[in-house]
């Protein structure tokens, strides 16, 4: 083998290495951005199914208010929820003129990455209508 064959054969191979480290490098990062991506999915329908449903208003006539929270239904909420076939845990905070931020569940662990959505709402609270701010953090369980 001639020196000219040799140097071929070595950029060949440090080619073909560079192209298995960068498309094991670009592998991880893709698996790390869909895994981010589907927290934020499943936060925002964590938020969506509280504010909707879960923690909805209910008038005396059985009418539910979609995005008018009913403080009372916090009592009773479970702070886990399988989104997607992934399980995920949560905390949800509730702010409101005249009121220092309620915090109700877990606090998020510091070693699990998390996601944070913050909606406008209202509350029913003393038979009125109050301007709020309702967050979900939410990481997987």
């Amino acid at each position: 083998m001639t020196l000219t064959q040799i140097l071929k054969m070595l950029v060949a191979c440090i080619l073909v290495i560079t192209f298995i480290l960068v498309t094991a490098s670009a592998y991880r990062q893709h698996r790390t951005i869909s895994a981010l991506a589907e927290l934020t999915d499943a936060t925002s329908s964590i938020v969506t199914q509280l504010a909707v449903d879960e923690l909805a208003h209910v008038d005396e006539t059985g009418n539910k208010y979609s995005y008018v929270l009913d403080p009372d239904r916090l009592d009773n909420l479970t702070f886990k929820r399988e989104v997607g076939g992934e399980n995920f845990e949560f905390q949800v905070s509730l702010g409101y003129q005249g009121s220092e931020n309620l915090t109700f569940g877990p606090a998020p662990p510091e070693n699990k990455t998390n996601c944070s959505l913050v909606v406008a709402c209202s509350l029913w609270l003393n038979d009125r209508f109050q301007l709020a701010k309702f967050g979900v953090i939410a990481w997987y369980a």
